[in-house]
């Protein structure tokens, strides 16, 4: 499903407010310019207390696979490579708020594409952040 540029961009913005409203520092990564061609440019990137997040923005619906182009997934990659970041899709579901995937989620299709089978299935915000920053303390720490 493809969507109009001003929506999509709603969304990254929508997630960088999310992010900053979380102490993150958020910035959206320009879709069009010079060089953008030459170098691959992420949605999003947000970094906290030393941690590097990079996003690619998607949007789609619940129990509907969201599809990315091979050179979005192997971009976001070298980015994140690149930057020493964590790299994620996130994906804004209509009516069901925001989703988290790594990577390892995606499939290959045939035409050599990457799919998120089921995009429900990821990460609510409040989860992400609980896996990066954890605010609870494990038992072993205070077993003697």
């Amino acid at each position: 499903m493809s969507y109009p540029k001003a929506k999509a961009s709603r969304a990254e913005n929508e997630l960088a407010t999310i992010l900053w409203s979380l102490g993150y520092a958020a910035v959206r990564g320009p879709s069009s310019g010079g060089g953008v061609k030459r170098r691959f440019q992420p949605d999003l990137v947000a970094l906290k207390e030393g941690k590097i997040l990079v996003f690619e923005v998607k949007m789609g619906r619940e129990g509907e696979p969201v599809y990315l182009e091979s050179s979005q997934v192997l971009g976001l990659t070298e980015f994140s490579r690149r930057s020493g970041g964590l790299a994620f899709i996130a994906v804004r579901l209509r009516g069901e708020g925001w989703r988290f995937h790594s990577l390892e989620r995606l499939e290959t299709t045939r035409g050599g594409n990457f799919k998120l089978e089921r995009p429900e299935s990821g990460l609510k915000i409040r989860d992400l952040e609980e896996a990066l920053f954890p605010k609870t303390e494990k038992l072993s720490k205070f077993m003697v």
